[in-house]
């Protein structure tokens, strides 16, 4: 009987580890999300590039393009969605709530580049999109709703612990 006691805590602790992995993607990891739904990215060095629009210089909107989506949040808490359009030199973001477009320098825009990379962008919209329209409920289909991740792992630790503890009662009657 030991052996299956042993077994449903290696179990148990996978299942620990797991949550622990998956909440660790909450919100505050910034993602870059895609027609093939969102990726985390490893670093946060982009925060302050995706949460800052005035420390860029104002540009003009551009013609409607492939395009991909940065999420983050910001230190006061609020999630902050920017699109990304890479250009031969830098890049274009698009700022919603009132910041529009903005030109990101060369050596900022490889850093979006490169935690871009692999991401299949969104198709181009209709030319006359406005930029609050690439904000759309489908773009954030592919996130994380950690409330329910959290939920799911409580559920499977009580199940896993009702188990736990079913074999050790038969253990001991055994």
């Amino acid at each position: 009987m030991r052996s299956s006691s042993t077994l449903l805590a290696l179990i148990g602790a996978a299942l620990v580890a797991g949550a622990g992995v998956a909440l660790a993607a909450g919100p505050a990891t910034p993602v870059v999300c895609g027609s093939s739904g969102c990726t985390p990215l490893p670093t946060v060095t982009l925060h302050g590039l995706l949460t800052l629009p005035d420390a860029l210089r104002p540009a003009e909107p551009p013609e409607a393009q492939p395009f991909l989506l940065f999420r983050v949040e910001g230190a006061d808490g609020a999630t902050h969605e920017v699109v990304y359009l890479p250009r031969a030199e830098g890049a274009l973001l698009g700022f919603a709530g009132g910041a529009g477009w903005r030109v990101v320098p060369v050596d900022d825009a490889k850093l979006l580049a490169d935690a871009a990379a692999g991401t299949a962008p969104y198709a181009a919209p209709h030319a006359d999109t406005a930029l609050g329209g690439l904000f759309a409920e489908e773009a954030r289909s592919g996130s994380v709703d950690v409330a329910w991740i959290a939920f799911a792992v409580l559920l499977g630790l009580a199940v896993l612990g009702v188990a736990v503890r079913a074999t050790t009662r038969r253990g001991r009657r055994a």
